[in-house]
């Protein structure tokens, strides 16, 4: 009765302490920085942190910028150039001429004679205009285009490895807590077996033997726990790099590890393949820019013609601020320049031989990349296939095992069974739940290889329904 009372005014005490309790769990809150806190982290926004602070894709995204600025660049030759020049000088000794004194009306000797004034300005203003320039003009432009596209595909390319390097760090994460989760249940169980078989021994219902046999059950359930652990860490250190948070960011994964689904047909996912990939497009576009350089290069051989104008100004004077307006000379001209070409040392026909090797380079690199990918494709296809039906008969066998274990554990409990049964069918459980999780984590990367294959911008087409 005293201890109940005691314990009674216990718990009023800390009923009166609990709103000061309060204030300062609120104060701890309030006082913790902004990201000490766990946050959930689910695929989806995985990848969108990935997208979002990936290197090679900030990179990828530079190469478009810089790629604008060419076709600027190239789009410049077919516009009007003008310029504007000047000149100011002050000549605090003006320059002489010398003449003979002959010219002068005099005898030997020469003529010392200051030529120029105290100030000197000079200014232009010129305009030049390519009129035809043999397909030059034209060709360097779709070049930079190409290249253009092209760069901008590989931006695309680029996000799709990015995609594929978060969701391969998500999904081994994902592993990790399952096999931990595991390991976990099964250094438990082992631990509750040993207390079980400790006291069976000590009450004489269970032998020596069994009872070592639990001991060093449990002696081998703290490596792989430990494994375990150590796994999940690394994996979400991984995990974290890819989607650019620190060490110290706490997350939790809010997905659960699920089985792929069956895409549809191959020829179907090859076609998508072929149309959707960001890496072929990227090749196409820059075979079409080596065609174009194969044309620049070609029209080496022929004339260019130029229109340019210009308009000077120029005078001299002194004791004025300005000059007066007879001391002001001022020129106009219009010209027309052809230039051609007669023999430069066989430059153009090298810049040709080595265009089209570079053209033909182009086109072998793209031939290569969609064989390739047509190889992973088809590699990934069956790859999904094999582990789906692998899939169906680990969840077949673990549920075989766990039935296993639960008659396992009724035989024991009725008297009807040993420990070393009930060890036997714990041991064939736990390996039967990691082998179904290995095979969920195949499952789900295969669907990642053949995304990575086929392209991002298509596979929701193709993907089917994931179960």
């Amino acid at each position: 009765m005293r201890a109940f009372l005691t314990g009674r005014r216990v718990s009023l005490r800390c009923a009166n302490l609990r709103p000061f309790f309060m204030m300062l769990m609120i104060a701890g809150a309030l006082s913790r920085p902004a990201g000490a806190g766990t946050q959930p982290l689910s695929l989806e926004r995985a990848i969108e942190l990935g997208l979002g602070s990936d290197e090679t894709l900030r990179q990828a995204e530079l190469g478009v910028t810089g790629a604008e600025a060419q076709v600027m660049q190239a789009r410049s030759n077919a516009l009007p150039q003008v310029s504007l020049s000047g000149q100011y000088g002050r000549n605090f000794l003006k320059p002489s001429l010398f003449l003979p004194a002959v010219f002068f009306g005099g005898g030997s000797g020469s003529v010392k004679i200051e030529i120029g004034e105290d100030n000197d300005f000079a200014g232009s203003a010129s305009v030049s205009q390519i009129l035809w320039a043999a397909g030059r003009v034209s060709a360097g432009l779709e070049a930079a285009k190409e290249y253009l596209a092209s760069f901008r595909f590989r931006e695309l390319a680029t996000s799709d490895y990015v995609r594929f390097s978060v969701k391969e760090a998500y999904y081994g994460a994902l592993l990790a807590a399952e096999l931990l989760g595991i390991e976990e249940k099964a250094s438990a169980a082992a631990g509750e077996a040993a207390r079980i078989a400790r006291l069976g021994y000590e009450q004489g219902v269970v032998s020596k033997f069994d009872l070592m046999r639990a001991d060093v059950e449990l002696a081998n359930r703290k490596a792989p726990l430990v494994k375990a652990r150590n796994d999940l860490d690394q994996a979400i250190i991984v995990l974290k790099r890819r989607c650019g948070l620190g060490a110290a960011d706490e997350i939790v994964l809010s997905d659960s590890l699920t089985a792929a689904a069956h895409p549809a047909g191959l020829d179907s996912v090859i076609a998508a393949m072929r149309t959707g990939s960001a890496e072929i497009k990227a090749l196409e576009h820059a075979v079409g820019a080596q065609r174009q350089f194969l044309r620049i290069a070609k029209a080496d051989r022929y004339p260019m013609l130029q229109l340019t104008g210009s308009y000077a100004v120029q005078t001299q004077w002194s004791n004025k601020w300005l000059p007066s307006s007879d001391l002001i000379a001022k020129s106009a001209a219009v010209q027309i320049g052809l230039q051609i070409p007669i023999f430069d040392g066989l430059s153009a026909r090298g810049k040709i031989g080595r265009a089209k090797a570079d053209v033909r380079t182009a086109e072998i690199e793209l031939d290569r990349v969609g064989r390739d990918k047509e190889l992973a494709v088809r590699q990934s296809y069956l790859s999904i296939e094999n582990a789906l039906i692998a899939l169906e008969g680990r969840e077949e066998s673990t549920q075989l095992a766990e039935e296993a274990h639960r008659i396992a554990l009724v035989r024991l409990e009725n008297g009807l069974g040993t420990p070393l049964e009930r060890l036997d069918a714990e041991l064939a459980m736990t390996a039967a739940r990691a082998q179904l999780a290995e095979a969920l984590f195949s499952s789900r990367m295969a669907q990642a290889y053949l995304e990575l294959a086929v392209g991002s911008r298509n596979f929701g087409a193709v993907a089917g329904k994931s179960e």
